[in-house]
């Protein structure tokens, strides 16, 4: 299947879903179409790996979690999803690194790439006239029909009106709009542009050193030698873990032991997260500068790489620290979004260091460190992007926090079904049951296009 068929089948797909709809299963379903056109018209040199199918199965989690939630978390996993599964499936080899690079060129650039029509138009083969005759002789005469139609549409109530009279009465401009969106949005799908530079960049990006670079042992800075860069390094990390095992026991005491008004303490607590995570970060880059290429082979720099396994073995246990005061805050005041976020945050940190410790033990690049940690951070937004969350901070304070914090829980958006089975019978709560009872029923009589399961299968009816 051509690329320009896929285009044209994606532009029809998207005009008509979201023709008089707004954003809900339309989402979702175009999605699938797309996925489908990626799957079944693979090119003879590329197959889909393991990779392609690792990102489809986090595509349609994302899929499947919009379709039900409908709320921008899931849209924006579902939407990043995309990008990443049409680069991946026609450039597999292309790192990761460089999707972000790729989008900006290929948006900034899509007017100029639009009128160069050799690039994307498809050449012409003796005996295939067919792309030629439907262009010519349908298409482009339907689109000047449609544009001038809509032109005297607006200054002729007669002529307005003799269309009307039709079945198929469309809003003309409406559909141009969206036909002129989805044109735009899968064109730098389907045909995406990689530059020679960046082809060329990609190419330096690999995962393992040369061999020239594990024989050839050179210092980062010309006027300081390996032996000096060495010793500078095992210096360093043995003054840096000293300072982090008196900073570990002082954030330990303040965290334990030292007496904090409930007001100050959330405060407190993040402001401490906040502080681990730079530390974590500024500590992976520490490890990234010494070990970025000659130390990775140096058989004279063991003391070094003992250092760096006990700078990353410290840092986890600053983490486990936070992990457990956070958890017992949770269990003083209660479960918020902020605090599960505190969670994650963490449990990325330690993944993270957990990728540093493997990057030195085999001697890989810090490209391949930077592509786990990106690949890991696609992964878990797209999986959290269908948990309920709504569901596990309300489920968890009413059963484990008398004093919940009940305006907080009115708050939240997908824990509607579980506020009602606790609190119907309770009269305080009726005129909040009444408007979220019309909330759902609005939602509800949308058409299906334009509605989301969840709020189909919710029950607030006594």
């Amino acid at each position: 299947m051509q690329k320009i068929t896929k285009l044209v089948i994606g532009t029809l797909a998207f005009t008509f879903l979201f023709y008089n709809q707004t954003p809900g299963l339309n989402i979702a379903f175009l999605a699938l179409i797309i996925w489908l056109l990626l799957f079944l018209s693979p090119s003879e040199k590329i197959k889909h790996g393991k990779l392609f199918w690792l990102i489809s199965i986090c595509f349609f989690f994302s899929a499947n979690s919009f379709a039900w939630y409908g709320d921008a978390f899931s849209f924006f996993a579902l939407f990043l999803g995309i990008l990443i599964l049409g680069i991946q499936s026609q450039y597999p080899r292309i790192n990761i690194l460089l999707y972000p690079l790729l989008w900006l060129i290929n948006y900034a650039t899509f007017i100029f790439r639009f009128f160069s029509f050799k690039y994307w138009f498809p050449k012409h083969k003796a005996g295939n006239n067919s792309w030629k005759k439907f262009i010519a002789l349908v298409l482009i005469p339907a689109f000047f029909c449609l544009i001038f139609i809509a032109l005297y549409s607006s200054g002729s109530d007669l002529f307005y009106s003799f269309f009307q009279q039709f079945s198929f009465n469309f809003n003309f401009l409406r559909v141009l709009f969206l036909s002129c969106l989805g044109f735009f949005l899968l064109f730098n799908l389907w045909f995406m542009l990689i530059p020679k530079p960046v082809l060329k960049l990609n190419s330096s990006l690999a995962f393992d050193f040369k061999m020239e670079r594990q024989i050839n042992f050179k210092p980062t800075f010309s006027f300081l030698e390996i032996n000096f860069e060495r010793k500078s390094g095992e210096i360093s990390f043995i003054l840096l873990n000293i300072l982090l095992l008196f900073f570990i026991i002082t954030y330990n005491y303040e965290q334990f032991f030292s007496v904090a008004s409930r007001g100050s303490l959330s405060d407190e607590i993040h402001q401490r997260v906040a502080t681990i995570i730079f530390s974590i970060i500024m500590a992976i880059a520490v490890i990234m500068f010494y070990f970025k290429s000659t130390f990775n082979f140096d058989k004279d720099a063991a003391l070094l790489k003992k250092l760096a396994f006990i700078w990353i073995v410290l840092n986890g246990l600053l983490i486990v620290s936070a992990f457990i005061k956070n958890s017992e805050y949770v269990s003083s005041l209660g479960l918020t979004y902020k605090r599960i976020g505190v969670y994650f945050f963490l449990t990325l940190s330690l993944i993270g260091l957990l990728i540093t410790y493997f990057k030195i033990k085999f001697r890989k690049t810090n490209i391949f460190l930077l592509n786990r940690m990106v690949q890991i951070f696609f992964i878990t937004f797209v999986l959290t992007s269908g948990i309920n969350f709504s569901w596990i901070v309300t489920k968890y304070n009413i059963s484990y926090h008398k004093n919940a914090d009940i305006e907080y829980l009115k708050s939240l958006d997908f824990n509607k079904q579980i506020l009602f089975n606790t609190y119907k019978n309770n009269p305080s709560w009726q005129q909040y049951f009444k408007a979220q009872k019309e909330s759902v029923e609005w939602r509800k009589s949308k058409s299906l296009l334009s509605s989301n399961l969840y709020f189909r299968w919710l029950n607030v009816d006594k």
